[in-house]
């Protein structure tokens, strides 16, 4: 899995930027279609978690859920969770992210982890 590199977000003009909890963003630098999950380095940059186009997401105080359509295909959703206790400023993704998965694979593991709810859906990127 191949995850963003990172982006320079101070001085940009966003068309997306939201704070999802902790050092955590939902960022789309030029169109929507671009919306991802990264992490805020706090330095005006911020590291990939989960790239484009997430359309939902969720949170608890341990772990963060998203659906993406890889590449704005919105005929492929796929299924993520990211383990913030597994997760630091220049940790590498695949060692928090886990994902793509098939909605199938993502019950299972919303069971076996107790995975928060999807709670914000962005219905124009659904």
């Amino acid at each position: 899995m191949t995850l963003m590199s990172v982006l320079l977000v101070s001085g940009c003009g966003f068309v997306h930027d939201e704070h999802i909890t902790g050092a955590y963003r939902l960022i789309a630098v030029d169109v929507d279609e671009q919306m991802s999950i990264s992490y805020d380095l706090g330095d005006g940059s911020a590291v990939g978690r989960i790239d484009e186009t997430v359309f939902a997401f969720g949170f608890d105080e341990r772990f963060i859920v998203a659906k993406q359509h890889p590449n704005g295909d919105r005929s492929v959703t796929n299924f993520f969770y990211l383990d913030m206790t597994k997760d630091s400023k220049y940790a590498e993704p695949s060692d928090s992210v886990t994902g793509p998965l098939t909605q199938e694979q993502f019950d299972s593991a919303a069971t076996r982890l107790s995975l928060p709810a999807f709670s914000r859906t962005l219905t124009a990127l659904e």
